[in-house]
């Protein structure tokens, strides 16, 4: 029982106790049991040629057999579903709601999912400030029960005992507002005790947009609205990324192509931002080091195919920027960053939310990179690889290897605050890859060795499940292959 929904089991104990009082207004149970019908001449007769019994016709559902007799005050009891001689259990017993509803008494309207709002609604939940005014959530199953519970309550009563029933509900909900006030969620169970708007706003809604409170400062935007200034032409755009892509983006009219500015601590930062604005929905990617090309080709790839968009760091085709890399940047708070050795200047809650921003809480977190080949402690040249383990990285070779996609550089890296054998979401996703041939690197995260990369902070966050695919320079095939098959793991369908 959640805290949000004691009102509701408070109100739900008042009304049984007052169904439980004596008093008029009940609805009779016909009896359990009826008897098959007889021939004329035996029913005239009264005689039960297997059993030997008669109907007594002195009383209302008096049967004897001749061994025991039974009135309908235990036929729902001792012989309910138990073969009798005699005796056949053929219809079910009658309902114990009154045949004329009280007249105080609403039908209750099915549910119904609330529509989604047009394009460029400022009620959009990501419409970034208007998220305040989002339309209230759909209760959960918890509420819902204990709503339906009491209404199916009300709904066999008389209408002066139901009178008392909705005092009672709705004393217990005003008595205890703090508690009603303190969950994003509350105030959805009232909307539908009888009487209620069914559209009654949750208060808090827009507080926070994701299963775990967003840290201060986070609030996602649209990123499916167009930029302020037009799309660019990808001809011209300072990024040889984009200029790499040139006939990607001539060929698909719906990838606008923009670019986003700002500074923080003397750095100059620049993103380019890629929108598929065929469709409002898809997940974000974010690349965050310039010098891996094959990671920003499978991430346009993905925004092409799948939707969404993806945002990259600028850094002149540089891993680094100015002294910083920025896969080591993030950080809202200089107590939160205090062990993070490769930040140079703390904190960076301007280069936080840049990045942070264009993720959705309707999407995992997505990211892509590139490493050298081999491990530079085994010969060789890179600092990641499935086939090596440390104190926060598992690494696991698929057992189903499918040439160059099961290479040790290729992998699909996961994140989460527990131990992998105590982390059944990680582990389950883990076989699925496996068997698609495909390696995993599992990182625990932990604060105490917080480096403030984006892996831990959207972690430490809760910001989403956190997926990264690593795979070697060049690679673009291989990288590909991950970014379909992980979409597939997530159900998120291809738009072509």
């Amino acid at each position: 029982m959640t805290m949000r929904n004691a009102p509701a089991l408070m109100a739900l104990t008042l009304a049984a106790r007052c169904l439980l009082l004596p008093g008029p207004g009940w609805a009779q149970a016909a009896p359990a049991v009826s008897v098959q019908p007889l021939p004329a001449a035996e029913a005239d007769s009264g005689a039960l040629p297997d059993a030997g019994g008669t109907i007594d016709q002195s009383g209302p559902g008096q049967f004897s057999t001749g061994q025991f007799s039974m009135d309908q005050s235990v036929t729902g009891q001792s012989v309910a579903g138990v073969p009798v001689p005699g005796m056949s259990l053929l219809a079910p017993p009658l309902s114990l709601r009154p045949k004329d509803r009280p007249e105080a008494l609403a039908v209750a309207e099915p549910l119904t999912r609330p529509a989604l709002p047009p394009a460029g609604d400022a009620a959009s939940p990501l419409a970034g400030e208007g998220a305040a005014t989002a339309p209230s959530v759909s209760p959960d199953a918890e509420s819902r029960m204990i709503a339906r519970a009491t209404i199916g309550m009300l709904s066999t009563t008389d209408g002066a005992r139901s009178d008392v029933i909705q005092t009672a509900v709705q004393s217990a909900l005003a008595s205890t507002v703090p508690v009603a006030t303190s969950s994003p969620s509350s105030g959805t169970l009232d909307r539908f005790l009888p009487g209620a708007s069914p559209d009654a706003p949750s208060e808090n809604v827009g507080e926070s947009l994701r299963p775990r409170a967003r840290p201060a400062g986070l609030t996602p935007v649209a990123w499916y609205d167009k930029p302020a200034q037009p799309c660019e032409a990808a001809a011209g755009f300072p990024d040889p990324d984009v200029r790499r892509n040139a006939a990607t983006f001539q060929a698909e009219g719906d990838l606008c192509l923009s670019r986003q500015g700002f500074s923080e601590h003397g750095r100059d930062w620049q993103l380019t931002v890629v929108r598929n604005l065929s469709t409002r929905r898809g997940p974000v990617w974010a690349v965050l080091h310039d010098n891996e090309n094959a990671a920003f080709d499978a991430a346009l790839y993905a925004v092409h195919r799948y939707g969404g968009a993806l945002v990259a760091v600028e850094a002149g085709e540089n891993r680094v920027f100015m002294g910083q890399d920025p896969n080591r940047n993030f950080s809202l708070t200089a107590s939160s960053a205090a062990t993070c050795r490769d930040i140079s200047q703390k904190p960076t809650p301007g280069f936080t939310t840049a990045i942070t921003d264009f993720f959705s809480q309707h999407y995992p977190v997505l990211t892509l990179h590139n490493n050298d080949d081999g491990y530079s402690g085994a010969g060789g040249a890179g600092t990641i690889s499935a086939r090596r383990s440390s104190a926060s990285m598992t690494g696991m070779m698929t057992p189903t290897p499918r040439g160059t996609l099961s290479d040790e550089d290729n992998a699909i890296l996961l994140a989460g605050e527990a131990p992998f054998e105590q982390n059944s979401r990680a582990r389950k996703a883990t076989a699925a890859f496996h068997a698609a041939g495909i390696n995993v690197i599992y990182e625990h995260v932990r604060p105490e060795r917080n480096d403030c990369s984006f892996s831990f902070f959207t972690t430490m966050n809760g910001l989403g499940d956190y997926y990264n695919i690593e795979a070697q320079h060049g690679a673009l095939a291989e990288q590909r292959q991950m970014v379909d098959v992980l979409m597939r793991q997530l159900g998120i369908a291809p738009l072509w």
